[in-house]
């Protein structure tokens, strides 16, 4: 294996120069520079990232921490993020580090204990909830940190997430505007923020419009298509006033339709369904739903850029709500 000295031993530089030179500092002119990288490229020398990192004291790599990814999932919600977190890395010269966790398990090793071990210069989170192990850590680290679809209490703490209060009036504004008065809601994980916030802007707006919010027209559905299904299939028996259901996510409306086609209950004719995030299967389900856009890809590279700045100490706002889209597809039915 080819090493720094054998570098040296070519060029005829020093092996501090040649290390300073293959590490990026400014203390060694660009001439040298080109002549050390030149010969460590004909010597097919490749450095160890790792070594780099101790060696400037830093590094020019993100993490990327996952929460609950499951194998089968119909979504590409985790491949948006991951696409994007990789083209702004890679526009700024960064490299990625990834790591899975299990949100129903405390991982053996924490967030910052990931980031330390790999000197990363900050780290992206998607997919937590308010009860995992490592939030509390998380919202008191020093290490640069964005949340995605999670506002934190520390203002040291980056958020990115689309506009979920307003996007949940305007369904139920939707859903009034076409004459349904019995409107049902499905919520996700009961401790994930964006559950919480969608649920406060279904609750808000049907008070505001005069409309019946009660409990009992309120299911957990867990963002699982199969979860969603159970309680429907429950829910629609003992409830046929409801004409209409807003569902949290658009997993969780494929389980509902599901439902109701099984208890004979026509979509939209007999009750109206609209998701939430547009996955790709939302067109073609039957019929088409009607659901809220979310561009996820603009998310991963809003996080990224977000961290970037202030990984670099820019002065901006720490927090950032993106826009949405009702798209209406064939899946509500005026009353």
């Amino acid at each position: 294996m080819v090493t720094i000295k054998d570098i040296a031993k070519k060029s005829g530089y020093s092996i501090t120069t040649v290390s300073r030179a293959l590490n990026g500092f400014d203390d060694v002119n660009e001439e040298t520079r080109k002549k050390i990288q030149k010969v460590a490229e004909e010597l097919q020398y490749y450095p160890n990232a790792i070594a780099r990192r101790l060696v400037k004291k830093g590094s020019n790599t993100f993490g990327y921490i996952v929460c609950g990814l499951k194998r089968g999932e119909k979504h590409s919600i985790v491949q948006e993020f991951l696409s994007a977190i990789y083209d702004f890395a890679n526009k700024v010269g960064y490299e990625i580090l990834i790591m899975t966790v299990d949100s129903k398990k405390k991982s053996p090793k924490s967030y910052l204990q990931f980031a330390k071990e790999h000197n990363l210069s900050g780290i992206i989170v998607s997919g937590i909830t308010t009860d995992e192990p490592y939030y509390r850590e998380l919202q008191n680290s020093e290490i640069p940190c964005v949340l995605i679809d999670l506002v934190a209490d520390n203002i040291n703490v980056g958020s990115v997430t689309t506009d979920n209060y307003n996007a949940s009036r305007d369904v139920v504004t939707y859903l009034y505007d076409k004459g349904h008065r019995n409107i049902a809601y499905m919520n996700g994980k009961a401790n994930a923020s964006v559950s919480m916030v969608r649920y406060s802007g279904y609750v808000d707006r049907m008070r505001e419009l005069g409309l019946k919010v009660s409990m009992d027209y309120v299911l957990n559905g867990d963002f699982s298509e199969e979860i969603a299904y159970q309680e429907a299939r429950e829910f629609l028996q003992k409830h046929p006033e409801v004409t209409a259901f807003f569902c949290a996510s658009d997993l969780m409306a494929v389980g509902l339709i599901k439902a109701a086609r099984e208890l004979g209950i026509k979509v939209p004719e007999q009750l109206s369904v609209v998701g939430f995030d547009d996955i790709p299967i939302a067109e073609y389900t039957s019929p088409p739903l009607t659901t809220v856009r979310q561009d996820f890809y603009q998310m991963g590279y809003e996080a990224t850029q977000m961290l970037y700045s202030i990984i670099n100490k820019q002065d901006i706002p720490h927090i950032k709500k993106l826009s949405y889209e009702l798209v209406e597809r064939s899946s509500v039915s005026m009353v």
